[in-house]
């Protein structure tokens, strides 16, 4: 979890809950860069959820990692950058690279353990739509993900050979056979 001002960050859809200035000093702080404005908020976010999601893969690892390792040293030193007022660059490198090969091998543990990516959700996806027919935001609140991603997701089952019809604006169903 990543704090910016009052807000616990965990996923895009927490953003929303921190204002267009914070998001603002929080990317100022990160980048070191002096940016007056984003173009638009949703740009902004982008921006920031770039910035914000590396190091939530990063305390997710450590967070695996931590049972199988006795000392509890590494998580407290990974989970320093999410302090608001720290600047979360500087912090993040120094805790892999003290133990830089437990990190890589328990990505690789679960890498092997979990397919990465859309296609691990496909299965979530056909089991939401097997109900009967979602829309685009109760499918991405179903799967914990934001619209875009769940859209996303749709196109890989798509892709992969399911058939996910469109029976609506922004409305999806499996075939009636599959139901």
């Amino acid at each position: 979890m990543i704090r910016i001002a009052d807000a616990n960050i965990i996923c895009f859809a927490d953003l929303n809950k921190v204002s267009t200035a914070d998001l603002l000093t929080y990317y100022n702080s990160v980048t070191g860069k002096n940016t007056k404005q984003f173009l638009k908020r949703a740009k902004g976010m982008q921006q920031v959820w770039a910035l914000i999601e590396p190091q939530l893969v990063q305390l997710e690892e450590a967070a695996q990692e931590e049972p199988a390792e006795v000392a509890p040293e590494p998580a407290e030193s990974v989970q320093e950058p999410v302090t608001p007022g720290a600047v979360g660059a500087a912090p993040a490198p120094t805790a892999p690279s003290t133990a830089e090969e437990p990190v890589e091998g328990a990505a690789t543990a679960q890498a092997k353990a979990q397919p990465a990516g859309l296609k691990a959700r496909v299965d979530e996806l056909l089991a939401a739509l097997a109900s009967g027919p979602r829309t685009v935001a109760e499918l991405a609140e179903m799967l914990g993900m934001d619209q875009k991603r769940a859209r996303s997701t749709i196109d890989t089952a798509r892709r992969s050979g399911h058939t996910i019809a469109c029976v609506g604006r922004g409305t999806f169903a499996l075939p009636e056979a599959d139901q």
